[in-house]
């Protein structure tokens, strides 16, 4: 009582710290800051240099901070939860005031640490009053049913042990490595659900495909197919069994993320020989936080990894088996994951053989490739029937031609030493050459290691090869605009690898043992930095604010409630909508299921394909919407003629019209000539978005609601 009664006078006492917000103007007057202050009710301004100004913020509801995140006029913030628009957890704190006492800060703390003492003291006494107990000592009827139950559940789990090491007898992995792995399946499961808001729009893609299929459509013959089959087909397949809800695609992608945790960790074992190197990378691994829809990436490349460091060690016709299955899988997901697998793995299997057994080296990779292609017949045969291979890769080329073209980087990113490393320019820039130069340093370590004949394990040498061809082509591919969210996705190649190369200095020891102790130092401080760079690009103190857990037991587990809560909705019931365009059309999605049949469809002309998903209706023509997503440009003709067989019955210009208008002229004619405008719907911090209705469509009635025509 006495620990509770200090903790609870301590406002009382010295009063309270309020928490403060910094923003980052983006060159704006004097005049204009002021007004934006007023706007944003923030009082005490105090300039902290480099446009930073710090406030204590007097209305924090969450409409006004999303304001003041989203507000064309600030750069940057912190004290506010960038994803759920709350103060963060850790704000900075103004000195406390209103107490009866003016002491220093550290007086507050020593009465808080005072209090926690008294606490612990009175746990460990309460503990020891309830095992002297009489119903407790041993013997009691209470104390022996619990022995009973706890030896009950002892034999039950050394039995699970047992059975588990029976069936794994063939593969060599210590028992300390699959736990660590069982762990970390758990973890990144629970991490994952504890920091869910809800899909970005780019998630919307394939589960708009999926949608798609699930109305009847057929891909390749009934839309283009950019190259990720398998990702639409499995969302559609498990929408099917268990409905519409977040829960039935986050089960999918955060299912994924935790086997590649798991992969991740069982490779990276035996490339470094340490298990605490191994969870390390795998924890950084995590913390860098992929988006949802980049699942298939963590698991395709860490189970890539896990085959090709057992297939350098016996190249049996068995594991090769087992690798082209991994390549066949990881090309139906998205077809550059297989060929960048396979051409890793085929660099795998001609350094295992070595000079000597070149003839071996290329037998087995005929093999590879052999049974890659079959294990990718049934696909083949259904690309030929509705489209034919020619034009499905001709379209896959000319979109990811057009992406690479829209988002390649302009320049390189650099390192400014005069602004501090936490920016989101700097942490970028320390990542790209990290992962490049660790691929770059574990190149010339193997060369030289091969030239002296120096493997710790069989097959070393061939698996390095392999990652290391495998890390470039994927560095090379993914990382272009923008770094913050492209950096993530090569995460996998790289952290085995750094496994390898942190093994190579901290497991056993060099003949110079003063070069070994600065390598570690070295590695010691680039780990320390790069962590610090994640923590910047991943926002990881955000995704910390979001689980709650700083806030005590209770809040999160009302926050796991609340993610539970969201996960059981359906995408058009999410009450977070993934984007300010489709929060600002929710009154458009009712106005659909009241007036229009779920057989209508929509045009949508922005990057915006999480309309589709929400309001529940099919994508006219033969690409989602018109933006990223669209692989026909140069084949606009095509699409013309499936609008006009197939018209939809509204056209959404969301986003950037005039962008749409240069690049799709055909298609943009067909619109102007067949639609007309019936709304326009404004979009706070960015365009309007005009709704156009087929002029030859007769309304039946008008919409209470809206005032616009009921169709239905």
């Amino acid at each position: 009582m006495a620990s509770a009664a200090g903790l609870a006078s301590l406002p009382i006492i010295f009063g309270s710290s309020l928490p403060q917000v910094h923003i980052q103007w983006r060159d704006v007057s004097q005049s204009q800051r002021i007004a934006l202050e007023r706007r944003f009710a923030l009082t005490e301004a105090t300039d902290l240099g480099n446009d930073v100004w710090s406030y204590v913020p007097t209305d924090t509801s969450r409409e006004r901070l999303l304001a003041i995140v989203t507000d064309a006029a600030v750069a940057d913030t912190n004290g506010i939860n960038r994803r759920t628009f709350r103060i963060s957890d850790t704000p900075p704190l103004t000195a406390r005031r209103g107490g009866l006492l003016e002491a220093p800060p550290w007086m507050t703390g020593a009465t808080r640490l005072l209090a926690y003492v008294m606490a612990l003291m009175s746990a460990v006494f309460f503990m020891c009053a309830t095992l002297a107990l009489p119903i407790l000592r041993p013997g009691s009827p209470v104390r022996r049913s619990m022995d009973a139950r706890m030896e009950a559940a002892t034999r039950t789990s050394l039995a699970l042990l047992v059975m588990l090491r029976a069936r794994r007898r063939h593969v060599d992995i210590p028992d300390s490595v699959v736990a660590a792995a069982v762990a970390l399946f758990g973890v990144t499961l629970a991490w994952r659900f504890l920091t869910f808001t809800g899909f970005t729009n780019d998630h919307y893609v394939h589960l708009a495909l999926a949608q798609q299929m699930l109305m009847g459509e057929r891909p390749i013959r009934d839309f283009a197919d950019s190259g990720w089959p398998l990702m639409y087909l499995l969302s559609a397949a498990a929408w099917r069994l268990t409905g519409d809800t977040l829960a039935t695609e986050w089960s999918i992608a955060a299912g994924w993320f935790a086997l590649g945790a798991a992969c991740t960790v069982v490779a990276a074992y035996r490339l470094s020989a340490s298990l605490s190197l191994a969870v390390i990378v795998t924890i950084v691994e995590g913390l860098i936080y992929p988006r949802t829809y980049s699942y298939p990436k963590v698991l395709a490349y860490g189970a890539a990894s896990w085959a090709m460091v057992a297939l350098a060690g016996q190249p049996s016709r068995r594991r090769i088996v087992i690798m082209s299955a991994v390549v066949a899988i990881a090309f139906l997901f998205r077809h550059d994951h297989g060929l960048f697998i396979g051409i890793g793995a085929a660099v795998c299997l001609f350094v295992a053989g070595g000079a000597k057994d070149w003839r071996g080296s290329v037998r087995r990779t005929a093999v590879l490739t052999a049974t890659t292609a079959a294990l990718l017949l049934p696909w083949t045969a259904f690309v030929v029937l509705n489209g034919g291979l020619f034009a499905y890769f001709q379209g896959g080329i000319e979109y990811s031609r057009a992406e690479a073209d829209a988002t390649a980087l302009a320049s390189l990113p650099t390192l400014h030493l005069a602004s501090p490393l936490s920016t989101i320019a700097n942490a970028e820039a320390w990542l790209f050459w990290l992962f490049w130069g660790l691929v770059a340093l574990c190149g010339v370590i193997l060369f030289a290691r091969v030239l002296q004949g120096r493997e710790r394990w069989t097959g070393e040498s061939a698996a390095v090869a392999g990652l290391v061809t495998l890390a470039a082509l994927v560095n090379a591919s993914f990382l272009r605009e923008t770094l913050q969210v492209r950096l993530p996705d090569a995460i996998v190649p790289v952290a085995v690898l750094g496994a390898w190369a942190l093994g190579l200095c901290w497991i056993g020891r060099w003949r110079v043992r003063a070069l070994q102790l600065a390598v570690q130092l070295a590695t010691v401080v680039v780990l320390t930095v790069s962590l610090a760079a994640i923590s910047r690009i991943a926002d990881l103190p955000g995704l910390y604010d979001e689980t709650d857990i700083g806030r005590g037991f209770t809040r999160a587990s009302e926050h796991a409630r609340d993610v539970s809560h969201l996960l059981g909705s359906r995408h058009r019931d999410n009450l977070s909508p993934p984007s300010r365009v489709s929060r600002a059309l929710m009154p458009f999605v009712a106005y659909l299921d009241r007036c229009t049949a779920a057989s209508d469809r929509l045009l949508v002309t922005g990057e915006f394909p999480e309309l589709l998903v929400i309001a529940g209706r099919g994508f006219a023509g033969d690409g989602v919407v018109f933006g990223s997503w669209y692989a026909s440009e140069t084949h606009q003709d095509r699409t013309v003629q499936r609008l006009q067989a197939r018209p939809p019955l509204f056209v959404l210009h969301a986003g950037d019209y005039a962008g749409f208008r240069g690049r799709f002229g055909l298609v943009d004619a067909f619109v102007s000539g067949a639609y007309e405008a019936i709304a326009e719907l404004p979009v706070e911090g960015t365009n309007s978005v005009r709704i156009l209705a087929h002029r030859s469509r007769t309304p039946t009635r008008t919409d209470p609601q809206t005032g616009w025509g009921c169709y239905r």
